[in-house]
């Protein structure tokens, strides 16, 4: 479970699952949607990313990084790794 009642998806789940294999974990290790939609071949679209993203700001499991030319880039908070790993069932 997440906050605000939802439920994490497989969408959400790739989504936090790329930021932190990519490092995306601070504001400076940040990526763009286009940078995460690129990084592993799922299918999702950007605007998909930007939805799941946009939720996970509001539960605190993203953040927004430092801007890449204009685009708004994001990261995995710690919020958002302890909840990725107890998804996984490691914790």
């Amino acid at each position: 479970m997440w906050k605000e009642g939802g439920t994490l998806n497989r969408a959400g789940f790739i989504v936090l699952s790329i930021l932190k294999q990519s490092g995306a974990e601070n504001k400076l290790s940040s990526m763009t949607l286009r940078e995460i939609a690129a990084a592993e071949d799922f299918g999702l679209k950007e605007n998909t990313i930007f939805k799941k993203i946009k939720d996970f700001q509001t539960s605190g499991y993203v953040g927004k990084g430092l801007k890449e030319g204009h685009a708004d880039t994001f990261f995995i908070t710690p919020e958002g790794l302890e909840m990725l790993e107890k998804e996984r069932g490691i914790s």
